[in-house]
């Protein structure tokens, strides 16, 4: 009986990296497992280049001991708009707490990008800082008390200036009365002859701060006068506006307003709290700022009734981790919750997000508080370029915050939230609102991309995305659930806390850097997880290992769209050539070019006991990563294992008598010893039966499934080397039988490979 046969065209093997599907039923176009291949557009899979340093690289001196880099603080940032051009962008690298700066425009950025440094000198040496630009200034957070400036100057010595800031806020929470009837009665007075020195700070703090005219008209301490008429104390429900009124007088005499005692009495009883934020304190020494305001306001209205308060310290240990722009502001979070001798009012900042005023001046940046007094009776309003804060519920540690369109994106390891304007306008001070719209948190700052108007992050489960559906709402997606699940499992969670991802805006895939083992050692492992967005589906690169295991991919960021370069050009008096004698006149001009923006990376070096960085990209033509450090390399071997295909009758023994093989002819000449150039290779093999190891016996031996049909024959380097045709096909005999097979594909060292697809003939066992 004759067998039935089937063939099946491959020409469009795009999936990408699917580990979440049944041996029964994989989908095509996908693999299986694979390394080091390139998803293309047009159905193609290329070998990637080798991982090499940039041309006319130079090694960065870090200053730093080889074993202390291993633990010290490192990110990247791209530093957009500096001092503000149009034009200049910078890329910020931080080792430990130095941040040198390097022109984005130039080719080899080590080589003639660098430009200078800041030392942070005051902020830790083992986190990675988070930064913000605004202004044409750098913002720098840590984790430390204060937040770093970081301005530039062209042209001088020393063009990068560090000025360090404090965040401000108005005092919204006041101290803890020692008489705990003034915190379980807000309208309590006290029994008029003990005045308690907190709840003396927290009516100064709610209005009572500012001296008052009596009834003779001399400036005097509102609250001895409302004690005197009444008996008692103030309450923490009362201000000091409800007893002014102005004094009747005589004809011709100058009105003038004045403390009425007896008008306080009519108030007693309102249980609506007063407002507070009268002195504004340093958001974390907030009991150290509060005894120093206190002070500051007794020296500046000495005839107020002062007794001197020391506070509580009432101290947060631990700053803003997190800083971002958005709206015209810097915010701040990912604060601490730990409280240092506070007291019920301390704050736990954990969930705070602070927001400064709408920078104008350098001064705002750290301006997080409503400008107009809350106290006051005429400047009480906020406004809409005022700074604050929001608490966002339910949040136990910010990571991250990014910007989207008019939203800002907040995720938090428990969850990720929305701050927006309230209405259908922008965020300001009065027009804000909190949303939370998922519960699958995030794992680290670092591994957060922003590609567009959408946001991806890793979880300690999966990776997901958040993005606005066909409704405007925004929506968070798990999108490895049913792709590379069981890959991602597989990664060990410190390797996904240090992850760091960025998005390639000219090709369009998001790449995220993860590490294995302990750096600059034999069990070091670098990975690179891969989503192309038009496609979407994932790749993954595995970098090597340098021989020595001297070198480390530390982090990876995008390059910018053009390169600076100098041009000779002659000089023209009008149309009229400029002349000197009979020499042309010549003059050196810089100018910008276009460029392909791609994904750069940052790269370790480890030499004796010293540590040094530069970047590096996928640039080497012979496939080897690290060629440039020490001539010799290692090759970038790329392999690519398809699913199992059973033709649709898991049941039936197959075999394949024939694989048509389609690649890309790269060969385009010879050498000196009329070796073809740029060659390509690629060996595969069928794997029967579901057989993941050799031991099952069914994996068929290697064999080259590139080959020309016939040789070309040439007689010296000049001589064309032409087949005539633009794709290598090659006819090759599967061994084995099975009632699934898979094909594995791996390259050859130093060659190329670019996979156009195949073509399999399937005869099956007939059915009895």
């Amino acid at each position: 009986m004759t067998k039935p046969s089937r063939r099946a065209e491959v020409n469009s093997f795009v999936k990408g990296l699917i580990t979440e599907a049944s041996p029964l039923n994989f989908p095509a176009n996908a693999s299986l497992d694979e390394i080091n291949f390139e998803l293309n557009r047009d159905g193609t899979r290329d070998r990637r280049l080798g991982m090499d340093f940039e041309t006319d690289y130079e090694k960065i001196n870090t200053d730093i001991f080889e074993l202390d880099y291993v633990n010290s603080g490192k990110n990247t940032f791209k530093w957009i708009g500096v001092a503000g051009s149009l034009v200049d962008d910078f890329l910020v690298v931080q080792t430990n707490n130095s941040l040198k700066m390097f022109d984005l425009s130039k080719e080899s950025l080590s080589g003639n990008g660098y430009i200078g440094s800041a030392i942070i000198a005051t902020f830790p040496i083992d986190v990675d800082y988070s930064f913000a630009a605004i202004d044409g200034k750098l913002v720098v957070a840590s984790g430390n008390e204060e937040i770093a400036i970081v301005t530039y100057e062209e042209g001088e010595v020393a063009p990068f200036t560090v000025t360090y800031e404090r965040i401000k806020v108005r005092d919204l929470w006041g101290i803890e009365e020692t008489d705990v009837n003034y915190e379980t009665d807000i309208s309590y007075r006290g029994d008029g002859t003990v005045l308690n020195l907190p709840h003396v700070y927290n009516l100064r703090n709610q209005s009572w701060g500012i001296p008052r005219k009596d009834k003779l008209g001399v400036l005097s301490d509102a609250i001895p006068l409302f004690q005197d008429a009444i008996g008692k104390y103030p309450s923490n429900s009362e201000v000091v506006w409800t007893g002014l009124q102005f004094q009747p007088v005589l004809s011709g005499a100058d009105p003038y307003e004045r403390v009425f005692p007896e008008l306080y009495q009519d108030s007693l009883g309102v249980s609506v709290g007063a407002a507070k934020g009268y002195f504004i304190i340093d958001l974390l020494r907030r009991g150290q700022f509060r005894t120093s305001e206190y002070a500051n306001n007794a020296v500046k209205y000495p005839t107020l009734f002062y007794p001197s308060i020391t506070t509580v310290t009432d101290y947060s240990p631990n700053g803003a981790t997190i800083v971002t722009e958005f709206a015209g502001r810097v915010f701040y979070a990912g604060f601490g919750g730990e409280v240092i001798d506070g007291d019920a009012r301390s704050p736990n900042l954990s969930n705070y997000v602070f927001f400064s005023q709408i920078v104008k001046s350098f001064k705002d940046i750290v301006k997080c508080y409503q400008e107009g007094d809350p106290t006051s009776r005429e400047t009480n309003d906020v406004v809409e370029t005022d700074g604050g804060f929001v608490r966002i519920s339910g949040a136990k540690k910010i990571l991250a915050m990014y910007p989207i369109s008019s939203d800002l994106i907040v995720i938090a390891d428990n969850g990720v939230w929305t701050i927006s304007g309230g209405s259908d306008y922008g965020f300001s001070a009065t027009n804000l609102k909190v949303s939370n719209i998922s519960s699958f948190g995030g794992i680290s700052n670092k591994t957060v991309v922003n590609e567009n108007k959408r946001l991806f992050y890793w979880a300690e489960d999966s990776i997901y995305v958040v993005a606005k559906n066909q409704v405007g709402d925004w929506t968070v997606e798990n999108i490895t659930q049913s792709t590379i699940q069981t890959l991602y499992d597989q990664i060990p969670i410190l390797s996904k806390q240090k992850a760091a991802g960025c998005y390639d805006p000219f090709d369009k895939k998001i790449k995220w850097i993860y590490k294995t083992g302990t750096m600059f050692s034999d069990s070091s492992v670098t990975y690179e997880l891969v989503l192309d967005l038009s496609l979407s589906a994932f790749s993954r690169n595995l970098i090597s290992r340098q021989l020595s295991n001297n070198l480390e991919v530390i982090g990876l960021f995008s390059g910018n769209g053009f390169r600076s370069g100098e041009v000779i050009q002659s000089v023209y008096s009008g149309t009229d050539e400029v002349l000197s004698s009979t020499d042309e006149v010549l003059v050196t001009e810089l100018v910008r070019e276009s460029g392909t923006q791609s994904i750069k990376y940052l790269v370790a070096i480890k030499e004796g006991s010293s540590s040094y960085f530069t970047f590096a990209s996928y640039n080497n033509v012979e496939f080897k990563d690290w060629d440039r450090y020490d001539g010799n390399g290692v090759d970038a071997k790329a392999y690519l294992l398809t699913g199992a295909i059973t033709a649709g009758d898991s049941a039936v023994d197959k075999q394949v008598p024939y694989l048509i093989m389609h690649f890309k002819r790269t060969e385009d000449g010879v050498d000196e010893s009329l070796v073809p150039t740029k060659q390509s290779g690629c060996l595969i093999r069928s794997q029967w039966n579901w057989a993941n190891t050799v031991n099952s016996n069914k994996w068929s031996a290697l064999v080259q499934a590139y080959r020309y049909r016939k040789a070309l024959f040439v007689e010296g380097p000049d001589d064309p080397y032409d087949s005539g045709f633009e794709i290598i096909t090659s006819k090759n005999k599967l061994r084995g039988r099975g009632k699934a097979f898979s094909i594995y594909m791996e390259t050859e060292p130093l060659k190329d490979c670019r996979v156009v697809g195949w073509n399999i003939s399937i005869n099956g066992n007939a059915v009895a």
